[in-house]
């Protein structure tokens, strides 16, 4: 028994490590950041109503899902849609992005989740769901893809207590 674990042992270690630097992956705490930081700039350019700003967040062929469900591909049209968007937003109307998962899944390349809040002053606030994809260009960090939705106003079902 003991020589099984001693080979098993020595097995392990004698397989490839998949550390970060070995699989180009980024860590968690450095994909985390850069999260973190493109949706602070992703926000800032809605609160300051710059469409233009956000387009350059955007790789040339990204693509949008709204919340509606309608789906926009292109740099271009994506910021012609968020400019008709803005322009109708009330004075005061903010952007907050709280990321809440992200995970580096291929080299160069970060998912992430989270919430979005529409703030609306004198009205109910408006949260999503998002989902990004974002990818690494030199040092640059763009948004491929975005799919925006609505939490479910289906009763979340409770988890199914396991048989005695």
């Amino acid at each position: 028994m003991k020589a099984n674990a001693l080979i098993l042992s020595v097995m392990l270690t004698a397989l490839p490590s998949t550390s970060y630097a070995k699989t180009g992956l980024l860590s968690q705490k450095d994909a985390d950041a850069v999260v973190l930081k493109f949706q602070t700039a992703y926000a800032d350019t809605f609160n300051r109503r710059d469409a233009k700003a956000m387009g350059a967040l955007l790789t040339e062929n990204a693509t949008m899902q709204n919340e509606w469900g309608d789906v926009t591909q292109g740099r271009a049209n994506i910021e012609s849609l968020v400019e008709r968007l803005m322009a109708k937003l009330p004075p005061g109307a903010t952007l907050e992005d709280t990321p809440l998962s992200s995970q580096s899944v291929a080299p160069n390349v970060i998912v992430s989740q989270g919430i979005s809040r529409r703030i609306i002053p004198n009205a109910d606030t408006v949260q999503m769901l998002f989902t990004r994809v974002l990818v690494r260009h030199g040092d640059e960090w763009q948004m491929v893809a975005t799919e925006i939705a609505r939490p479910s106003t289906v009763p979340k079902p409770i988890p199914s207590q396991p048989a005695p």
